[in-house]
Formats: C-alpha cells, structure tokens, sequence
C-alpha cells in the first residue's frame, strides 16, 4: 500500500463525521476564518462567461507584463514595479489596466503559486475600478495538450503537492455525504491517471525526466480541474483600445478566421473534458496565434512590418504587444513602433534577465520600466529619459516606488 493510498485508508475511520463538524472544517478551505478565498473550494469551480476580445477606450495607465515561466519572485518583483502589488501583497494599482501576455507555466517551479496569486490580484482589481487580464501563452496551450518537456521536476512536486491536497479535500466531503451521490472518487481517479501514465510509452519515458508529469497531466488536460479554471477563463488575443495584446502575433489568416472565433473556440477546447487532446490549428505550428514570431526578430530587417501595418489597419489598431521571444536589449519596439516587444527573459529558467514592464500612459507616452532606473521612452529613436512625475506625484495613477531587489 502507498503512503497516499495508506492516508486515505485512515481518514475513512473520521470520515463518519457528521456533516456539520465537516462544514465548519471545510470552512477554512472555502476561504472563512483569515484563510486565503483564492485557495478555497469556490476558487476552482469553472468560469464560462465569454472571454473579452475587444475593450473600448483607453484607460489612464496601462501596462504590459511579459513572460514569466514559473519565477514566483520575478513575477512578485514586476508586480511590484508596476505599481501594481503592495508589501502586503495586494493589488495597489487603482485605476491601472494590466495585462500580462502568457506563458506562466513551464521552466520554473512556482506555477500555481503563480496562478493563484494572479487570479486574487485579478479580483483585487476589478473591485478596485482597475483590471488585471491574463492572457494564454504557446506553454499553457502545449501543457493542456499534454506536452510538459519544459515543466521542471519542483514544478511537478508543487503539482503533486496541490493534487494530493485537493483529491484528499474531495474525498472527505465525498465521504462525508457533502457532495452528493454519484460524486467522482478521487483516489480511484489518480489510480487510473497512474496506470494510463505507465501504459504509454511517451508518458513513461517522459515520467524518467520529471517525476510526477501524470499528475500534471491528470490537472490540466482538457476539462480538468486548473485547465477549466484558470486557462479556460482567459483570453487568447485582447484588443484595448488601440492595443492589441497577444502571445506571439496576430497574422492575417487569424483575422480572418476571427479573433472572437480563437478566444470562444480556445476556451470550448479548454473546458471540454472528452474533447480532443490537440488544440485547435491556430494554436498549433510556427504560424500560430502564440507562436508567430513575425514581428520579434531583434533585427528589425526580419520583421513583416507591412502585414503588421496591415493586420493593425483591419482591427482599428495602433500597437501590437507581444511576447514570446526573449528580448535580449530589453522592452524595445519595431516597425514605427507599431509593434512592442515585451518578454525579456526575465524568468531564472529564462536567462534571469532584468525586471522590466511596459507602461504606456494616456497622453501617448510609452515607457519601459526597469528596476533601479528611470524610466525610458519605447519608441523608433535612441532612447532617452522623458520628463516624468515622482513616484508619490504618480501614485494615483498606481506607479509605486522602484523596489529594491528581493
């Protein structure tokens, strides 16, 4: 008998509780009693309102977080540096619109850590009167199709952790008659994520490098608990305003096809749990919706600045925001800066590179945070220091003060 299955074994004989000693404990799951809601039980029940792909107007502050791939502190320090997340953790930007671009998950070990941390801030926001959109990124889509090559084995040790305090929840309110008859058991369905893990020879051989990928396969596929909740509920493009944000780039074809179709039809795959495992085309291959690297080639040379020009034109657009391919100088722009690239490889499994984000104001000013510096103007000239107001003057526009590196 395993350690987990041993641990069920003995909860059976408190699981003849009666309900209403279980409600009071599984209150401090549901987020009562100081505890955290982003960790309760209604946290994860799915969302299915339609995904936001056009936004009209322009707020007062925006910003733009790239890539950060699993680095819990990196993110906390972008957080941090935008304006966006006080000492204590909590959203402090006010009236700020954020958006961050993807690819949370892989080469790092705090993903859901990250997840939750974002989704709180997401509701801190919105009842703040600011917002806090979180975008799909090529490695969420390749994860809940089940590629994990880039997932790091603390990475999975956290999924492990979190399956194994979810499957234990769900079995005691099972047990104890909270959910109902017919509910799902737990411990039989990890058996079964187990055994089907063992009996592919992909899985087997992957399971050699990271330990644990069968759980992570088991939270993220298609109609999965994490899949349904968090990745299912995001968008895959977002236009705000004059701002188009994406992972990789919008193409013609993806115009075309439609930008609503991509986010409804991303999120239909996501929360179908006896779907197809592949993702959807445009999500797929080197032209994809976060994969295209049409616009971030460091040499300006190599981008399509006519079909950015022109894909901008057919959406009513001024400005793509990217991620996706690392930034080595930084948050820079291309093609008139008509297109501005944001992931700067800031993840510890990425480079380590710099703390940057983007901040673009109302008045047109498009600037490029950085910690410890001033802030600089993104645009087709050298850069320069452009006039700006104190961090205490600008702090109802939800600029913090510059942190000191954690």
């Amino acid at each position: 008998m395993g350690l987990f299955d041993y641990l069920f074994s003995k909860a059976d004989a408190k699981c003849d509780i009666c309900v209403k000693s279980f409600a009071q404990m599984w209150a401090s799951y549901r987020g009562q009693k100081g505890h955290d809601p982003a960790l309760g039980d209604e946290a994860y029940r799915p969302r299915t309102e339609p995904l936001p792909t056009t936004v009209p107007g322009h707020p007062p502050r925006l910003v733009a977080i790239g890539d950060i791939h699993g680095d819990y502190h990196k993110a906390v320090r972008a957080l941090r540096l935008a304006g966006l997340m006080d000492e204590h953790g909590r959203w402090a930007g006010g009236s700020t619109v954020a958006v961050q671009v993807g690819d949370i998950l892989d080469r790092g070990d705090h993903e859901i850590r990250i997840l939750i941390l974002l989704e709180r801030l997401a509701a801190e926001a919105a009842a703040a009167g600011g917002r806090l959109y979180l975008l799909n990124g090529n490695h969420e889509t390749m994860n809940v199709m089940g590629d994990h090559r880039y997932a790091t084995p603390g990475a999975n040790l956290e999924f492990l952790g979190f399956s194994t305090w979810r499957d234990f929840c769900a079995l005691m309110k099972r047990r104890s008659g909270c959910n109902g008859a017919g509910a799902p058991d737990p411990l039989q369905e990890r058996r079964d994520a187990a055994a089907r893990a063992s009996s592919s020879p992909h899985t087997a051989s992957m399971a050699r490098l990271a330990p644990y990928n069968w759980l992570r396969s088991r939270a993220l596929m298609p109609g999965s608990e994490l899949a349904r909740r968090f990745f299912a509920a995001r968008p895959t493009v977002l236009q705000l305003g004059g701002n188009v944000f994406v992972h990789g780039g919008v193409l013609p074809a993806h115009v075309e096809y439609g930008l609503e179709k991509i986010n409804s039809e991303t999120q239909s795959w996501m929360l179908a749990p006896d779907g197809p495992t592949q993702a959807p085309s445009f999500l797929r291959g080197g032209s994809a919706i976060v994969w295209a690297r049409a616009f971030s080639a460091s040499d300006e040379r190599r981008c399509d600045c006519d079909t950015l020009k022109s894909v901008l034109e057919s959406v009513g657009a001024q400005r793509m925001v990217v991620g996706h391919t690392i930034q080595t100088r930084g948050i820079n722009s291309a093609c008139e800066s008509r297109v501005v690239r944001v992931d700067v490889g800031m993840s510890h499994g990425c480079g380590d590179g710099p703390v940057e984000v983007l901040e673009v104001l109302k008045d047109g000013q498009v600037l490029r945070l950085r910690e410890h510096t001033p802030p600089v103007e993104v645009g087709p000239a050298a850069p320069r220091h452009p006039p700006h107001q104190t961090a205490q003057q600008h702090a109802a526009g939800g600029r913090a003060p510059v942190p000191s590196a954690a």
